[in-house]
This record gives structure tokens, C-alpha cells and sequence, in this order.
């Protein structure tokens, strides 16, 4: 499924060459359920090269557009992170506790929690004097508890040779567009099909996604098909 739960993002800028290989984070999709999981949840962050990767851990909260861009705000003041920085050695995985410490939501907040390499000077200097830094992450849902997603279809419009649908989650719970299922008079298209048309997938409460469904026509049914998390 195509969901934009693990982000990995190059960072470049003037230092010394490093090794490449991704820092792992598991599991890439995470909820926090309150209250029973108020004391936190663990992630284990692993090292895949041959030589120690320091880290540090920071977490953004998540602000999707209608058209899947995000804004990312600083949210660590919402959550206590055990350690904030760790040092792997080759090959090594350590658990990471994240506690949600903010205030008592009434609906369900969208996190990403980033793990972020630090540069480390070193004598292998390439070529181009330009640093590569990793940085990848995971989301994190913090949910109350009785909480639900409703997908609602706003709007159907035709649009070259598709339609141009908008869905909003009126629910109080986290939506994925892997959820859904829309029922045009031709065709059906759903769950992994229909992520991979929309791109990136969240619909926090509130929230709208358009995109175009291409080869369809006319006003959908839309369906919630799948459990959500």
C-alpha cells in the first residue's frame, strides 16, 4: 500500500562524504490509542552499515492539503522521546520509547517521528565536498479512545477522461485512502488500486483529498471497505 507513513529525505549540505545505507525504523505505521497506551509505545530503529550511526529523534505533527502536500509543525513538546539521541553500533537495533504527554485530544493527531542521522567528520572526502545525511520516519496516530473515520464524497467532476473527486473525513478518526472503495457506474476502483491514484493516502479528521480517477464517469459511491488501524 502506498501510504506516506515512511518518509526518507536527503539532506544535503557542504561536509565529507558518509555511507548511503537507510537508517531502519519499524513499524513504519503506529497508534498511540489512549488511554491504554498512555505510558507510550516502543519502535526499533536499526543500523544496516559497517560503521556506528549516530541519531537524533524528533516529531512533527501533520497538516495535509487537499492536493496531499503536508505542512510539518514542530510537535515535541507533545511527546517524551527515550533516548532523544542514540549512537548503533554496525548491525545493531535499539528501542525507542514515544509517549504522547499533550493535551487530551478530542480526535485523532497525525505525527511523523524522524530519525536524523549526525554528521560525522570524517577523512573519505568526495569529490563534490557534499555530505549526504539521512533522514526517515515513521508516523504516529495518536487516537481516543471511540473514535471513527467517516468518508464523505464532497464533490464529482468530470475531468479530461476521469473524474475529479474530493473526499473529506467527517469522522474523528484517521482515514487512509486505502480504506475506501469508489462505485462508478462502469467500474469499481479500491483499496491499493485507488491509493496508488491518489498518491499520498492520509485524510485526518476534517480533512479533504482530490484527486483524478482516471477512465471513470460519473458521480461515485463511495464505500469504507477495509478496517482501519
Amino acid at each position: 500500500m502506498r501510504r506516506a507513513g515512511m518518509i526518507l529525505s536527503l539532506l544535503v549540505g557542504i561536509g565529507f562524504a558518509v555511507p548511503t545505507a537507510a537508517i531502519d525504523v519499524q513499524p513504519v505505521v503506529n497508534v498511540i490509542d489512549l488511554p491504554q497506551e498512555a505510558r507510550g509505545i516502543s519502535f526499533a530503529i536499526s543500523n544496516p552499515r559497517n560503521v556506528d550511526l549516530p541519531v537524533t529523534f524528533d516529531i512533527v505533527e501533520r497538516d495535509v492539503a487537499p492536493d496531499g502536500s503536508e505542512q510539518q509543525n514542530a510537535a515535541d513538546d507533545n511527546f517524551v522521546i527515550f533516548p532523544l539521541q542514540a549512537t548503533l553500533k554496525p548491525g545493531q537495533t535499539q528501542s525507542i520509547r514515544v509517549q504522547y504527554v499533550g493535551p487530551q485530544p478530542t480526535t485523532s493527531r497525525s505525527f511523523t517521528l524522524f530519525a536524523t542521522e549526525v554528521p560525522v567528520a570524517t577523512d573519505n572526502v568526495g569529490s563534490s565536498g557534499v555530505q549526504r545525511i539521512l533522514r526517515i520516519g515513521a508516523t504516529v496516530h495518536v487516537a481516543p479512545a471511540g473514535t471513527t473515520p467517516r468518508p464523505v464524497l464532497v464533490s464529482a467532476s468530470p475531468e479530461g477522461t476521469g473524474t475529479r473527486v474530493s473526499i473529506r473525513n467527517d469522522g474523528t478518526r484517521f482515514l487512509y485512502v486505502d480504506n475506501i472503495a469508489l462505485q462508478f457506474a462502469s467500474k469499481t476502483v479500491e483499496g491499493e488500486q485507488l491509493a496508488n491514484i491518489a498518491g499520498r493516502t492520509l485524510i485526518p479528521p476534517g480533512k479533504v483529498r482530490t484527486f483524478v480517477v482516471p477512465e471513470t464517469s460519473g458521480t461515485p459511491t463511495l464505500k469504507l471497505i477495509t478496517p482501519y488501524l
